[in-house]
């Protein structure tokens, strides 16, 4: 015969066992998106959900600073819809147009043509 544990101290583990699972987002069993799919989900850019990692509970996997980034979707939306939210999302950004540099130096005429 196995030996009973009393309830309060049933109780108290499950309570620790709660605590232990806020404390630690990774130790949950949550769907984990990467900042790609995240942006696709609020409709925004992927740079804006790397500026806003912190407040969209961002969790890094991997050692040291360069760890990738994970999201967990119910969090993160749950953050984003957040009236104390400081920023709003930024539209998804189109690729920018490369501007001519404005030269004050003369070209050369092409053969055949007037110099301009």
């Amino acid at each position: 015969m196995s030996p009973q544990l009393p309830p309060e101290a049933v109780d108290a583990i499950a309570r620790r066992v709660v605590e232990l699972l806020r404390e630690d987002p990774a130790l949950t069993t949550r769907h984990l998106v990467d900042a790609g799919t995240l942006a696709g989900i609020l409709a925004v850019d992927r740079a804006w959900v790397y500026d806003h990692a912190t407040e969209l509970g961002a969790i890094r996997l991997g050692d040291g600073p360069r760890g990738r980034l994970r999201f967990d979707v119910d969090r993160a939306l749950s953050a984003s819809r957040d009236p104390g939210h400081a920023a709003t999302p930024a539209p998804i950004a189109t690729t920018p147009r490369r501007r001519s540099p404005r030269s004050t130096t003369e070209l050369l005429p092409i053969k055949g043509r007037e110099a301009a």
